[in-house]
This record gives C-alpha cells, structure tokens and sequence, in this order.
C-alpha cells in the first residue's frame, strides 16, 4: 500500500471557478485572442498591458512569464487588430493601422517570431480588415477594403473580399472583383462539410442578390458566391461569429430570426438553420468557441437556459446552459480562446458579473476564496497507484457531470449519469502533468480541481 495517499479532502479539494484578472490586462477594449506557439497573442484597441506603462499598442503577448512586446511598440495609426492567423510559419494579422513595429504596413502584416520582427504582406489594403483564415494554401482577407496592394504601386480594385497566395493578390470572382459584397465585409471564415462559409455583415452580393446576406459560400472551382439558403430563409440581421461543433454549424450574432429560427444562436445543418433552446434572445453574441463536450457562447446577452449569465455561457452536448462564474460585467465579450488549458476571454468589459475588477482579459480560473463550505460536501482525491487515482464524492455533493482535461483543455474522461454521495470512481491511469477536473452540480455550479499526476 505504498501509494496511497490522500491527496485532498473537504475544503482543500474543491473550488468554484472565478473570472481572474490576467497579470493586469490591457488598458483598452481587446478584439481577438490567439494562442500560438506556446503564447497567447492579444490584439485590440489597447495602448499598453499589464497594469504598467508597457508600451504594446493594439498587440500584445502573454505567457507565464507575464507580458511581452511583439516586435516593438506596437501598431501606429489608429493602431486596432482585430483579427490573427498563421500562415507560412508566420502571424499574420489584420486591422486598423498604417505601420507595426518599426515598417510601414497598410492593415495587414506578418509577424517572423524567429527574428521578432514584421513584414508587410502584399502592399496591404485600403481599409480595416476584420477577417482572416488559411483555406487551400491561400490567406483568406476580410475586411471594409476596397482595393489591395495598395503600397505596391499597382493597386487592384477587390473589395471586402481577398486572396492572398503568397506571392500574388487573386479575386475570389474575376470577373466582379470590386462588387463582390455590399454593405459591409466577412467577420469569419468556417469550413462546414467541404464548403467554405463566410460571414458577417455585408447585406448582399453582386451588387444586389440578397439571398446572400450575412451568410453564403465561396466556391473556390467556380470562382463564385453562392447562397447557403433557399429564398426568405435567411437571417434578419448581422453574423458576428461561426464554429462546428457536435457535426453542425453554429452561428451566433444580431440576428433574431433566421428562417423559421429564433434566437441569437442557431443551428445550421448546410440547407436550413434550427433554434437552439435557451439561446440567447435579446443582446449580441459576438464570439463562439467549440470543444469535444461543450459549446462557449459570449457577447452582450445576460440570459441563456433561463438563467442570468452575464455575457459569457456554455452549452453543453446534452442541451443544458450553465452560467460561467458570476459572468462578466458591461459591456462585451469580443472573443474566447483556450490558452495552456484554461478559458481565456475578451472585450470591453472591466469587472466581473459580481463587480470584482478586471481588465478587458480575464481567465477563467480557481481560487481560494470561493472555497466550499463543510456544508457543501467533498471530493476525496486517494493515488492508488503511479497516475492511478480514486475520486471519491461526500455527502451532500450531487453532481451530474464530471469531465477531465489536460494541460492542452482535451477532454481525456467524463462521467456518466448522476453521481451522488458514497460513490467512487476510478480516474483512467494519468501520464504526469498537470489536469483540470470541472463537476457541475445539480444547481448548476461549475467547480474545479486542479491535479499534478505523478
């Protein structure tokens, strides 16, 4: 019995998550978060980071070591990111600028991690891009642009919609180049069963075709937009954002009805778009994040499942919604990103659901201040063996889910059905590392429990 050992009982054992503020965060609204080669690499609207004088207009990197320059000081101009990919080993990123770090780059540039340093990408664009994806070896550029290479001395007239292969600006249509979409540009790019999706804001295509409004489908072998929607089945307004998720696509935004749909997130099967019940029905929802179990859903809607979540949800496979802590406070949340296991978010918000201070970045993490009560109940965490545990749950502790992940937020077990007082069960044998164990009770509650297996 050489290895057991009790490694945690009643109060030492179980946390409620809480939102945390993240090494001081930015001084200003962030826009997109994306983890990349070991960091989490911040853009927005902000000057500096961490609390201090750090000077990182509209881009950041966090790590454990805390915050990092990227290249310099910053974007100039307007200095705004609002969208980041990787394309040939290098950050590409995208927004409202005319330079970043010390060259001139017309909203778009990328980023050489090996030399710390940028390079413009195509002589850039002539207007802010919101957008960015890598599809069939090509950058894929949304934004409010009306002509590319701007910087080239030939500038070519494509607007809102762009390709870059890494040598040569190309149309996604030929032969309507400059009124490829109307009224407003891409906010994300998703591949859905073969098919590639865009989404945003734009009101039509081809000058006039409505029935590709806010959604429709870039064929790339015919060079052509094609709707994704029979006729007045369409949304009535914006989509901000879109994730597959559980074999469907989910798409979040303005929009409060979309077809026969209601809500502010739906379910689209590639023909037609299916209410999702205790979607958000009044608000934005701005960011959409998928997982193996769960669905992370984050705007400015305060309700979902019937209950109050202030700006930040999860809906799990099975249907339910639960509330994510207190929530956030006002005004947004802009977008999610997992970062070394845990939920990263951001926006416009600077406090908690609860009016605990924050920063515009905030994780979703434990701590001892939100500690059970005896009353509560337990988890008894016993090794019985190398990376072999027992958990075992106390009276009165009900819960109805209990799921293990990694450093990397892959979910490696989950429970099934109710687990109540007086059970145990076995963990499946742990490689070393540090894991995340998440258990929602009946109420609702999101705990968790941080394990270094050995």
């Amino acid at each position: 019995m050489g290895w057991l050992r009790t490694l945690c009982v009643g109060l030492v054992c179980l946390w409620a998550q809480r939102w945390e503020v993240v090494a001081g965060g930015t001084d200003r609204q962030v826009e997109v978060l994306y983890p990349w080669q070991g960091a989490l690499y911040v853009g927005g609207r902000f000057t500096t980071v961490g609390g201090t004088s750090l000077q990182a207009r509209g881009i950041a990197r966090y790590t454990a070591n805390g915050w990092q320059q990227v290249g310099g000081v910053g974007a100039a101009g307007n200095g705004q990111i609002y969208a980041m990919v990787e394309y040939g080993g290098k950050l590409i990123v995208g927004g409202d600028f005319s330079g970043i770090g010390t060259i001139s780059a017309q909203n778009l540039a990328a980023y050489d991690p090996a030399t710390d340093t940028w390079s413009a990408v195509g002589g850039g664009v002539n207007g802010p891009v919101t957008a960015l994806a890598v599809y069939d070896g090509e950058l894929l550029v949304g934004g409010n642009f009306t002509q590319v290479n701007i910087a080239g001395g030939s500038p070519l007239y494509y607007a809102f919609f762009a390709r870059w292969n890494g040598s040569q600006w190309l149309a996604p249509d030929p032969s309507n180049p400059s009124y490829l979409l109307v009224g407003g540009s891409p906010r994300a790019f998703v591949v859905f069963q073969n098919k590639l999706y865009l989404v945003g804001n734009f009101i039509a295509a081809y000058y006039n075709e409505t029935d590709k409004a806010y959604i429709a489908i870039w064929d790339k072998a015919q060079q052509k937009i094609l709707p994704a929607y029979a006729p007045g089945q369409g949304p009535d307004n914006n989509i901000w954002c879109a994730a597959v998720w559980q074999n469907n696509l989910y798409l979040g935004g303005d929009f409060t009805t979309f077809g026969s749909a209601t809500g502010k997130v739906v379910r689209f099967d590639g023909s037609r778009a299916y209410s999702v019940a205790g979607a958000p029905t009044s608000g934005s929802v701005r960011a959409l994040l998928a997982t193996p179990t769960d669905l992370y859903v984050a705007g400015s809607f305060t309700q979902a499942g019937g209950q109050t979540v202030n700006r930040v949800a999860v809906l799990s496979s099975t249907g339910t919604w639960g509330a994510l802590g207190s929530g956030l406070g006002p005004t947004i949340v802009n977008t999610l990103a997992w970062y070394n296991g845990t939920l990263y978010v951001g926006g416009g918000f600077t406090t908690d659901g609860a009016g605990n201070p924050l920063a515009y970045i905030a994780r979703f993490g434990s701590g001892a201040s939100a500690l059970l009560t005896p009353a509560e109940g337990a988890l008894r965490l016993v090794q019985i063996g190398p990376g072999a545990y027992l958990l075992s749950i106390e009276s009165p502790l009900r819960l109805t889910r209990l799921q293990l992940f990694n450093a990397m937020g892959q979910l490696v077990y989950e429970s099934g059905g109710l687990l109540e007082p007086g059970m145990s069960l076995a963990l499946p044998v742990l490689s070393p590392g540090v894991y995340g164990l998440r258990a929602q009770t009946e109420e609702g509650q999101f705990l968790f429990l941080r394990l270094a297996a050995q």
